[in-house]
Parts: structure tokens; sequence; C-alpha cells
């Protein structure tokens, strides 16, 4: 994806709001407030984040007005800074679901050094490294890397810009780099939020069977090496999965979880956005985890089967034992 540029005062006039600062600053990419730099413009919109503004050296900021007194930088006042992140993140993605819409550029490589099956489409500015392996039906889309020794199953979906290391198997059905569960809330309906970031599987990873790895909304979600996916797990945008990891089939984890090394969580599980992981940390299935994990060890979490009563009167002793 082409990167695009724009004055402050053009990003102001788009969104409709108060430009305190220099207008003729140049910003051609968005970030997070403590990844922000020079030439970037981030949001906040949560009071948990008020520390992160105060240290970015982004080169302005998206604010409402309960957080002026803590803002250095140039700003943009606005009634709600999510939306108006979301409608920025529009105004940065450009043509984007055009740009594959273009020549099939899979006659551009050697034969010699990988082997590419029947229907394939290759986007371009693509490198596939050799030794790789792809099977017919397989999509990869524009600015995309595909390290040496690598196969790719029937119908894999490779969405644009994004990276897979050396010796992955992903297997066939999955698709990595499609957006995530991304919307802010407007007054009247929901504004989607483009994903600009990206996903980077790392070498010896392997991916079962129809899984989903979103991309990230702004930087990476990252696969370590050694990562192992079931069938149809589900990652969603901005995790990070540690080294050597494995999961289970149909566990689906939400949005910027972090997941140690080590881990092996089995399958069914439901993992809730923003927790952490301890590395070593072993979950059996049909666990829910609804908050982080902080020392190693064995942890259970499935609802047995009884009689509703029962049910209920073991839910409460456990609920009683787990706030203790």
């Amino acid at each position: 994806m082409s990167k695009k540029s724009f004055k402050l005062s053009e990003i102001s006039d788009f969104l409709g709001g108060q430009l305190v600062g220099d207008g003729s600053k140049i910003v051609s990419e968005i970030k997070t407030l403590l990844e922000a730099d020079k030439g970037s413009i981030s949001f906040i919109y949560n009071k948990k984040f008020r520390k992160d503004l105060e240290a970015t050296s982004a080169s302005a900021v998206l604010i409402s007005k309960e957080y002026i007194e803590y803002c250095h930088v140039d700003y943009i006042l606005v009634a709600n800074p999510h939306e108006s992140y979301a409608k920025l993140t529009q105004l940065f993605s450009g043509n984007l679901r055009n740009e594959t819409l273009n020549k099939n550029y899979v006659d551009s490589y050697s034969k010699d050094e990988i082997e590419i099956g029947n229907n394939v489409y290759i986007g371009k500015n693509v490198i596939i490294e050799k030794g790789t392996k792809i099977n017919s039906g397989v999509f990869v889309g524009n600015n995309v890397f595909i390290g040496e020794d690598t196969y790719l199953h029937p119908n894999v979906c490779l969405y644009h810009s994004i990276r897979i290391g050396k010796r992955n198997i992903i297997h066939a059905n999955s698709v990595i780099g499609s957006d995530g569960l991304g919307f802010a809330k407007s007054e009247n309906s929901w504004e989607k939020i483009e994903h600009l970031g990206s996903v980077e599987l790392r070498d010896n990873v392997e991916v079962g069977a129809s899984c989903t790895i979103d991309r990230a909304s702004l930087g990476t979600t990252l696969l370590n090496s050694g990562v192992k996916l079931d069938n149809q797990v589900h990652i969603a945008h901005n995790c990070n999965i540690g080294k050597n990891t494995i999961i289970g089939a149909k566990t689906a984890i939400a949005g910027s979880t972090v997941i140690g090394e080590d881990c092996l969580i089995g399958g069914g599980c439901g993992i809730v956005d923003n927790i952490k992981i301890e590395n070593g940390v072993r979950i059996n299935p049909m666990s829910y985890i609804t908050r982080s994990i902080k020392k190693p060890g064995i942890y259970s979490g499935g609802a047995v089967v009884l009689e509703h009563s029962k049910w209920l009167k073991h839910i409460t002793i456990q609920k009683k034992e787990f706030d203790d």
C-alpha cells in the first residue's frame, strides 16, 4: 500500500475539527501514542492512555477537551476522537480495496526456484523465496513476503502487505491479513476502522486449515517462531503469540492479547482482549479466560454439564473460590 501524506489543515478540515498548531505540518502515518514520531498523527479516547499522551512524540494528536491540559504537541480538537480516528483511517487507506484488482504477476516467477499450481493469483511487489510451493487456488496480495521453503496448501488467502517467514506451512482455506473487528461508535451507526497494520508469521510456524489471523489496526499481529495452530483457530488484530506456543482447534483469541512462550492452549478456548498470559502456561480445553494469567501452571475453566440447579450452586462456589 502506497503511503499517503496530508497537511494537518487538510486533516482538520476533513474531520471538521479545530486545529491548534501548524497547519502546514505534513503527516504520513497514524501510530499509537507511544510509537508516534515526527510525521505521524495519533489519538486518545481513553483516560488510561493519558501518560502516553504526555510522553508522545507525535506531530499531532486527535483529542477531546478533557485532554488539552496534558497535550504538549499540536492537536486537532474533535467531539469524538475514536470516531474521528476511524474516519482518519479511511482517509489514509484510500483505494485499498482496488489495489489487488490488477495484473496477475504469477508468470514473472522462476519455476526453477518455486512451484506454483493452477489458478494462483500473485499481486505486485511480492517476494517469494526459493523452495516455496504454492498450491492451486492460492491468492497472494500486493507487497507480500514469503520466506524460503514455505508450503501453501490450496485456497490459502494472503492479504496485502504481510510477511511469512521461512519453512512455514499454511493449510487449506486459511486467511491471513483480513481486517479485525474494528469499529467506532458514532451517533447513529458504527464507523469502520480501516486496518492499516500488518501480520507477521516468523520461521517454522504452522497454521491449520480454515484459520483466520487478522491484521493489526496499527502495528503488527505477530506469531513468533515455532507457533503451531490447529484447525479453525482465530487470532484477532494486534495479538502477539510467543515462541513455540501451540493452540488447539476452535480457540478464539480477542484483540491485543499477548500470549507468552511455550504455552499450550487446548481446543475450544475463548480468550478476551487486552490481557497477558505468562510463559509456560497450560490451559485445558473449553476454558474461558477473562483476565491475565501471571504465573506458569495448569489452568481450567470449562463448565461441566449438570442439572441447572446444581450448576448454579456449583458456579457460585467456584466464583467465591476464584475471587478469594
